[in-house]
């Protein structure tokens, strides 16, 4: 499937838009807590990944919501309600591990 299928596509779009979401928050919760730990390696490589997924959600974001696509926006947030929980939860367990 090109990419050009991909974004004329409102489900595949949103598929993508959803998962890059989770993806995007939850290592964007890793890259705040490696970069206070001072964990530099972690933090950097957590940071291309934020950099990479911005960049795909945003761009195929932008072009439904240009076109007046309803769902991808809303997969939109659900991805990144989901992303925040689960990077929070991995936040917790970190702290969790640290205090025991």
């Amino acid at each position: 499937m090109s990419t050009q299928e991909i974004l004329d596509n409102t489900y595949m779009s949103s598929l993508i838009i959803f998962l890059s979401q989770i993806a995007f928050i939850y290592l964007r919760t890793l890259n705040v807590i490696y970069t206070v730990e001072e964990r530099i390696w972690p933090a950097i490589f957590t940071g291309m990944g934020i950099g990479t997924l911005t960049l795909v959600s945003f761009s195929i974001g932008i072009k439904s919501i240009l076109g007046g696509e309803l769902l991808p926006f809303i997969v939109f947030l659900i991805g990144g309600a989901i992303g925040t929980y689960w990077g929070i939860k991995q936040s917790q367990r970190n702290e969790n591990k640290k205090n025991k």
